[in-house]
């Protein structure tokens, strides 16, 4: 169990990669070795959207692609699911609207959480961000969350700036400031293929890294054409 308390997604980010690296458990994801931490929490005190260590070391292309993936109304055949689709039509249901009536109902509510995993589902590849909560306290809204798992290196910050990005669309709809972000992720890994770039980001080396979860991901992704990039 680890925790990390930064101010920035980008300081956040670099905190969580050298934390996996130092105290981090070898183990494997099927066939591809990871170093893991089971159970870190983080809390990013002053979230922002733009980010200069995110910048500066991350792929674009990945935070593009995330962003899309939170966006309402996005399709992206080539993906089992999107956190668009979980958070604004899960069954029916638009969950970004439910969670802005409980809280333009009750300002002070403890109960603005929602799911983003469906009981009984059986598909090889779920959503890895599972719980959103959030609560207005002091006029801020504080966004915190659960992931079962999270590739640090290669989707953390991509992850947070969509989730900020969230924050900020329920803070604007609720006319209030923004908070912090915290939350819980179950396994904190980095894979074997990106223990080169961690070292390189770690020593503040002048890189940007480039995504290859689907080149040299898990066998089931690797040979699964659905998750080819188009």
């Amino acid at each position: 169990m680890s925790d990390i308390v930064s101010n920035t997604i980008g300081e956040c980010w670099l905190k969580s990669i050298s934390e996996v690296m130092k105290n981090g458990k070898q183990y494997f994801d099927e066939d591809v070795e990871i170093m893991e931490i089971l159970g870190l929490s983080i809390k990013i005190l002053n979230p922002k959207l733009q980010d200069e260590i995110v910048d500066k070391f991350g792929d674009k292309a990945i935070v593009s692609h995330t962003l899309d993936k939170f966006k309402k109304g996005v399709v992206m055949p080539n993906r089992p699911f999107t956190y668009s689709d979980q958070i604004y039509n899960k069954n029916g249901i638009d969950q970004f609207e439910y969670l802005v009536e409980r809280l333009e109902k009750k300002k002070e509510s403890k109960s603005a959480t929602i799911s983003l995993l469906s009981e009984g589902i059986t598909d090889a590849n779920l959503p890895c961000l599972n719980i959103i909560d959030i609560k207005i306290r002091n006029e801020k809204l504080n966004l915190q969350f659960f992931f079962r798992s999270q590739n640090i290196l290669g989707r953390q910050y991509a992850n947070l700036l969509a989730i900020a990005k969230l924050q900020v669309d329920l803070a604007t709809r609720l006319r209030t400031k923004i908070g912090f972000i915290a939350g819980y992720i179950a396994s904190a890994h980095i894979y074997k293929y990106d223990y080169k770039y961690a070292k390189s980001i770690c020593s503040n080396e002048d890189i940007s890294i480039k995504d290859r979860f689907y080149i040299d991901g898990p066998k089931s992704i690797r040979e699964n054409l659905q998750f080819r990039e188009k």
